[in-house]
């Protein structure tokens, strides 16, 4: 170990993507993180750097903006956040869809493309956590929280796009004076959508043209007079590319500008080693017309007919022959309705036969083009002869291609990823002693992929409680969502989400302190402090067992 670790001394927290269960479970991590003493105060106040993700997004804006406050409650800032997100109250959903629906919303915010995930950054917006700039984090004014890191995506390198204070803001590729000046003034409810918006879910936003209502500055013109910028640079997810924020962190600890490295990063994860596995679409192929013969009976429609001008012939024939008295030598009332009508029918026939007739044009020559576009230049001939197919078969196998790409992107891309990530943290050498990895499935009572039963740290009395197990499991299946439904509200998981936060927190003190006076390396360390914070986290523990929900029934009251 290096002189210069002082454990809990300076901590660095990461706050996974992952929804609603990823932000209330990251709200349980620090509101147990201010509830335990260590030494003059709490290891919440130890916190000197925190990255977040998506879910985790939201709760780490939220908690760095109030944190900013010099009259800085956290008993307050949690009764706020938790008021407003208690599924009775929560409405950000409703809200977005209702900005999406009304035109003054946008006639208002010109810059910004009409779409669900605008809808939900002017949402946030108008949210008194969420409202307001970046302006805070320029100069900090909390005695403990330095480093803000609020991770998103871009759709241009495919690099994490940083909205940090320190450090490159944006990425390398995309780096210059124009966004530095800039930076600050991005709105806060845009950096929570950007990092949030969630692949099929959303569709990116476009920065800097979404983030700026007043493009007329010049350091805005002269950022999008940049190659890089002229067409907007597509924003998305954090969880692309890190859904836990381990990199950002890394580089946080490794800033030159640090006197010295982060004592403790916490890695707080929602994410799950799990996934359903994909299955195939087993259903009978029924005897059906090929898509060419389909396409075929489709276009027909879409002529001009002989029936619609003989149709139009018929009522001119008939409106003209009354006309000229060629019937008893007598012009009939009821003949100039009828051949009015039939003539009506066959002029709209024969109009919308033309009509139809350009649009099979034109729409034929765009599809081509599309077609010849998007597919590969290999596979246009295979993909060409897909005409003579059976169109339910063709249905199976573009189901079968479609189910198993959001398989890729949405679980297998995301957890290889993860893979990469931990090795890339667990394998740095100057961090060894100092990274707890804390799950929301931790203590759930279940197996993982790794192991054939539950595993816990025997050496830490009592054992997990059924209770404590099952609030653990409810926790752990939330769906990653950021609406609450019924279930969600049947099943009390805020609560569970919070408190699982709270006593796996505890747990994973327990278990790092174990670990960190078994290791000789580590002998020289303040231990009187330690044991300290070990026998109240040990006694808080053995609360958790008995009442999992008792932090938060305090922090309630």
């Amino acid at each position: 170990m290096g002189d210069n670790f002082i454990p809990f001394k300076s901590i660095g927290l990461c706050f996974s993507g992952g929804g609603y269960r990823a932000t209330f479970f990251a709200l349980g991590v620090v509101s147990y993180l201010d509830k335990i003493k260590y030494q003059n105060g709490t290891l919440l106040e130890n916190v000197e750097a925190i990255s977040t993700v998506s879910g985790g997004t939201l709760l780490g804006i939220a908690y760095a903006k109030a944190a900013q406050e010099p009259d800085f409650n956290f008993k307050a800032f949690f009764k706020t956040f938790y008021n407003r997100f208690e599924p009775v109250n929560d409405t950000l959903l409703e809200t977005a869809i209702q900005k999406l629906e009304d035109d003054t919303v946008w006639e208002s915010h010109p810059n910004k493309k009409r779409s669900l995930i605008n809808a939900f950054a002017l949402t946030y917006a108008d949210m008194d956590l969420f409202k307001g700039n970046f302006e805070p984090f320029k100069k900090p004014i909390s005695k403990h929280l330095k480093h803000v890191c609020f991770n998103a995506t871009d759709f241009s390198f495919g690099l994490a796009f940083r909205f940090q204070n320190t450090g490159v803001f944006g990425n390398s590729p995309l780096k210059n004076t124009h966004l530095n000046a800039l930076k600050y003034d991005v709105q806060l409810g845009d950096i929570v959508a950007s990092s949030s918006c969630f692949p099929l879910g959303f569709e990116p936003l476009i920065f800097p043209d979404d983030y700026f209502k007043n493009q007329n500055t010049t350091d805005y013109k002269a950022l999008k007079s940049l190659d890089r910028f002229m067409d907007g640079v597509g924003i998305m997810d954090g969880g692309i590319t890190d859904n836990q924020g381990i990199g950002s962190m890394i580089n946080i600890s490794d800033q030159k500008s640090r006197q010295r490295p982060l004592d403790l990063i916490i890695v707080n994860d929602v994410g799950s080693f799990k996934m359903d596995p994909w299955q195939q679409n087993t259903a009978t192929i029924k005897k059906s017309s090929s898509l060419k013969q389909s396409i075929s009976k489709i276009l027909k429609y879409f002529q001009m007919k002989p029936l619609y001008w003989v149709t139009l012939v018929i009522g001119i024939v008939i409106v003209v022959g009354n006309s000229l008295k060629l019937l008893h030598n007598t012009a009939f009332t009821a003949l100039y309705i009828l051949g009015s009508m039939i003539m009506g029918i066959g002029l709209t026939l024969t109009f919308l036969g033309v009509i139809a007739g350009v649009v099979k044009k034109f729409g034929t020559h765009w599809f081509k083009n599309v077609f010849r576009k998007n597919i590969p230049e290999a596979l246009i001939d295979d993909v060409a002869k897909f005409d003579t197919l059976n169109i339910n078969l063709i249905q199976q196998m573009l189901t079968d291609r479609l189910t198993s790409t959001v398989k890729m992107v949405n679980d297998i891309f995301l957890k290889q990823i993860r893979r990469l990530n931990y090795d890339l943290l667990y394998s740095k050498a100057s961090l060894k002693h100092k990274i707890i990895t804390a799950t929301v499935y931790e203590l759930n009572g279940e197996k993982t992929a790794y192991t054939t039963s539950f595993k816990h740290n025997i050496a830490i009395k009592p054992a997990p409680s059924k209770l404590l197990k099952d609030i653990g499991l409810t926790a752990s299946k939330t769906p990653t969502t950021l609406w609450w439904d019924k279930t969600d509200v049947a099943k009390n998981r805020m609560d569970t989400l919070i408190a699982c936060g709270q006593f796996t927190t505890c747990y994973k003190l327990l278990d790092y302190i174990l670990e960190l006076k078994k290791d000789a390396e580590t002998q020289d360390i303040d231990t009187k402090a330690i044991d300290d914070l070990y026998h109240l986290l040990l006694k808080d523990w053995k609360a958790f067992n008995e009442d999992p929900l008792f932090v938060l029934e305090i922090l309630n009251l």
